[in-house]
């Protein structure tokens, strides 16, 4: 049986919350038994949530080394520059550690967190909840079985929708290297590199080419005559597509972000919201008056692999709506699916057919399950840390565990697209 996990929040913002929330549905499973987060407000949020006791919360990870080390684990949910600098003193304090992705943003601080969790023996699992969904297991468990033979080519991409994109990486804090550290190929998309990588696990990526800009944002592309902030100087407020009118009063959408400022408010009237985004606030800016740094908002990935297989990934950021792709073409077939809709077909060669092929298509929601209703990221969500509790408790590692050596070699891909990107060549990716 399953011993009740303790772990500790470090980072209590909504990644963290979301997986220690199994603890309300599985209450012999997990426990939250401390917090740590600077943030005063959010801090007290999280402690109430979970009952902690207020001498185990903390503004600071230096504060909780000092303590006994009183929990099994812990779940690191800071930003995504703050993940070794935060990890590395618990990790010497002898706890284990589920980590949010992307881990590491460079792979000078990827190589020093390596090293400390072999040095202490850690267990450490990356937060690639997508290994987790029916979708992709159910894809790769058929990869794994050689349903289509040898992969020849794989082909990946990810819509971000406009209001995705405007609220993350446009005007969110995802919008620039200098204030996240991370490219947007590595905060928004290492998820995706890591699936491909996954799916060619039997080989390893030898080099890499990569293309992208920033298309749409940007001062010298800002409308003529737009204003300073959607709902205070802007005549195209009720036209924009971006128009923070529309998108964060209109539609609520985003809510985790947009009113972070407001947090703690138990009267959180549409006149107190429209007041923040009409001065302080800044998601009531208008999207094209934000340094981005050079950050892209659409980019193109290509990768040899040591077996001569290919594999591509596009991030496009601006669709209409969210979609995530996959095209997996082996030497006796193929699978091709889309992510939201929970469906993909294998289609199998078969000369002797009119079509020269035999198709099958498997429909996750049959069963009743349709993907929105899942929970966060497909289900990807409840699986891992469902997953990350098996593993302290000893049990065989499943196949969609990400390790952090695993981890390792899709971060690398990453950090040598940029490199390929930015200097325009063709980058070779080291083992």
């Amino acid at each position: 049986m399953n011993r009740k996990i303790k772990v500790i929040l470090l980072g209590a913002g909504n990644r963290a919350d979301i997986y220690a929330s199994i603890c309300f549905e599985r209450p012999e499973l997990l426990e939250v038994v401390g917090i740590v987060d600077p943030d005063a407000v959010r801090r007290e949020l999280m402690r109430k949530k979970y009952s902690v006791p207020s001498e185990n919360c903390f503004d600071d990870v230096s504060e909780l080394v000092k303590r006994e080390k009183f929990a099994d684990a812990v779940i690191n949910g800071t930003m995504d520059h703050l993940h070794v600098e935060t990890s590395i003193p618990v990790l010497e304090k002898g706890y284990d550690l589920l980590l949010e992705k992307p881990f590491a943003v460079n792979e000078a601080e990827m190589n020093t967190l390596v090293e400390v969790a072999r040095k202490y023996g850690s267990k450490v699992v990356i937060g690639h909840v997508l290994r987790y969904t029916d979708f992709y297991r159910s894809i790769k468990d058929r990869v794994l079985a050689g349903e289509i033979g040898k992969i020849i080519s794989i082909e990946t991409c990810e819509h971000v929708n406009y209001h995705h994109m405007a609220v993350s990486y446009v005007r969110g804090k995802w919008r620039s290297e200098k204030i996240c550290f991370a490219p947007m190929l590595l905060a928004k998309s290492c998820h995706d590199i890591d699936i491909m990588l996954w799916m060619m696990r039997e080989t390893q990526p030898v080099a890499v080419a990569s293309f992208g800009s920033d298309f749409q944002f940007g001062a010298q592309r800002k409308p003529e005559g737009a204003g300073e902030r959607c709902m205070v100087d802007c005549p195209y407020v009720d036209e924009c597509i971006f128009s923070a009118k529309a998108n964060y009063l209109a539609a609520p959408r985003w809510k985790h972000y947009v009113w972070k400022s407001l947090e703690g408010d138990e009267n959180l009237t549409d006149e107190k919201k429209a007041r923040s985004l009409m001065t302080d606030n800044p998601y009531g800016k208008c999207v094209w008056g934000f340094e981005r740094d050079g950050n892209v908002d659409h980019q193109t990935v290509i990768i040899n692999f040591a077996n001569g297989a290919t594999g591509t990934f596009s991030m496009i950021g601006g669709s209409a709506k969210s979609e995530r792709n996959i095209h997996i073409v082996g030497t006796n077939g193929e699978i091709k699916g889309t992510f939201e809709d929970s469906r993909y077909i294998v289609r199998k060669m078969v000369p002797s057919s009119k079509s020269g092929y035999e198709e099958t298509v498997y429909d996750l929601n049959e069963g009743g399950d349709k993907i929105g209703a899942m929970g966060g990221h497909g289900g990807g969500d409840k699986k891992l840390i469902l997953d990350f509790i098996d593993y302290l408790n000893g049990k065989e590692l499943s196949v969609s565990c990400a390790t952090l050596e695993d981890s390792v070699i899709s971060h690398r891909a990453v950090f040598k697209a940029e490199e390929a990107r930015k200097s325009e060549s063709i980058v070779k990716i080291s083992t």
